[in-house]
């Protein structure tokens, strides 16, 4: 009784203090609004450059997913977690401090996915396995309540940043890095707790390793054939490229029609004040959409992307233009607040706590995929043509290949528990005797959460 009450009362703490943790680490604050000018101006790099950076980025996280729930098992989610926090902020200083090249932003972007990779996989995990009860919901309330807390500070924080960096290009920088190191410390807050499990019979060393290789290579071929994570996995892979170019085509397109570098950071918060709201009113786009909430979000941002390229390609009149653009800009930021809370519902609604962190782990390898491959394609084009023309094709041909996915998933998404095939929900492993394998069987109840059996 005494141990499963400290375990209650750490779970408490820990719910309380996460909206709080996320505000200040869901991501950087003090950054997005200037990183692109910051790079360009202060550090002489070029736009082709700064995308080429971003998908280095990605591709250090592709490479370290694989590894990020091994050293999780190891150390514990907390501690991977603290350690994600430390990398991302000493991603900013080696930033902040080298010399403008594209070698020392590789470097940078380096320590910054092996940072976002731990933090990735373990938070939502952390918060999971924290909530009592309803645990979609119980989620989803939290969540949302850190990320629009997050959203209000970052608009606040946003108005200050452009004037900051016409006075000197290097103080947002350095408030970022001091909110990195503020986040770190919060990660520490988050209390650590263990459910002792009795131990039926001990097993060799060895056994246990062959148990755990042969487990983890059950679990992933589960993951990678259920048609049901493949359809969620194929949306993750093209709307995570989208989102992640929106910030820097942005701040490029501010460039090129000509918006002074000190009102980039009172635009990013009017944005963000957008997101917040949003962010705030999920639930509304998840009743009035339903299982067609990630439909609405996919084609959407793919129109507003055509009509900022068009719009700025005319250039009719100035305060026209600069009007549209800002409007279609508003718009993806409003489906991006929402969209990161409702889809941990779709992440949730495929995980547990035995087999969440290779889940998050592939569905972020999955999204880090995506945004190699379109940070790589926009960087490409910029060496040849302009931000505005670049935002035109990325909205064309995301728009023809969101129509694709969205047909497959169809037929393997967002059904009645009793529609799916035995294969896609039910995780049935070998029992491997000489390794003394604990056989675990996961599906889902009647309605739709997945249930796990440990025999």
């Amino acid at each position: 009784m005494i141990e499963e009450e400290k375990i209650r009362k750490a779970k408490e703490k820990n719910r309380k203090i996460f909206p709080i943790y996320k505000m200040f680490s869901w991501d950087l604050l003090f950054y997005y609004s200037i990183n692109f000018i910051f790079l360009s101006q202060a550090k002489g790099l070029s736009a082709s450059d700064i995308f080429l950076g971003d998908s280095f980025y990605a591709i250090f996280k592709i490479l370290s997913q694989p590894l990020i729930p091994v050293v999780v098992n190891i150390f514990g989610k907390r501690k991977a977690n603290i350690a994600g926090n430390i990398f991302v902020a000493i991603s900013i200083l080696l930033m902040t401090l080298l010399e403008g090249s594209i070698k020392n932003l590789v470097i940078s972007m380096l320590a910054m996915a092996i940072g976002f990779a731990f933090k990735g996989t373990c938070e939502s995990c952390i918060l999971e396995e924290c909530i009592e009860g309803n645990k979609i919901l119980g989620f989803s309330k939290i969540d949302s309540k850190g990320s629009t807390y997050h959203y209000i500070f970052s608009a606040i924080s946003s108005i200050a940043t452009g004037f900051m960096f016409v006075v000197n290009p290097y103080i947002p920088m350095y408030l970022c890095f001091i909110f990195c190191l503020i986040a770190t410390l919060l990660s520490f807050k988050i209390e650590h707790y263990e459910i002792k499990k009795e131990k039926i019979k001990k097993t060799h060393p060895i056994n246990l390793f062959i148990k755990r290789l042969d487990l983890s290579k059950q679990e992933y071929s589960f993951i990678l054939k259920s048609k049901r994570i493949h359809a969620l996995l194929l949306f993750a892979i093209l709307f995570n490229g989208v989102l992640y170019i929106r910030s820097t085509i942005t701040s490029s397109m501010f460039v090129d029609i000509g918006i002074p570098n000190q009102y980039f950071g009172i635009i990013s918060a009017i944005f963000t004040i957008f997101a917040a709201i949003a962010t705030w009113k999920q639930n509304s786009f998840q009743n009035r959409f339903k299982n067609r909430v990630l439909t609405f979000f996919s084609l959407t941002e793919s129109i507003t992307f055509i009509l900022i390229g068009i719009t700025a390609i005319l250039n009719l009149y100035y305060s026209l233009t600069v009007s549209v653009i800002l409007l279609m800009m508003a718009i993806q930021n409003i489906i991006k607040g929402p969209y990161y809370t409702l889809i941990k519902r779709y992440k949730n609604s495929f995980s547990n706590e035995h087999i969440s962190t290779k889940i998050y782990s592939t569905i972020n390898l999955m999204e880090d995929l995506g945004a190699m491959l379109v940070s790589f394609m926009v960087s490409i084009l910029l060496k040849y043509t302009t931000t505005a023309y670049a935002s035109l094709i990325i909205g064309i041909a995301s728009l023809i290949l969101f129509i694709i996915v969205l047909d497959y998933m169809k037929t393997r998404l967002g059904l009645k528990p009793e529609e799916y095939r035995k294969q896609d929900i039910e995780f049935n492993p070998k029992e491997n005797r000489k390794a003394n394998v604990v056989q675990i069987d996961v599906g889902l109840d009647e309605r739709g959460k997945t249930n796990v059996r440990i025999y």
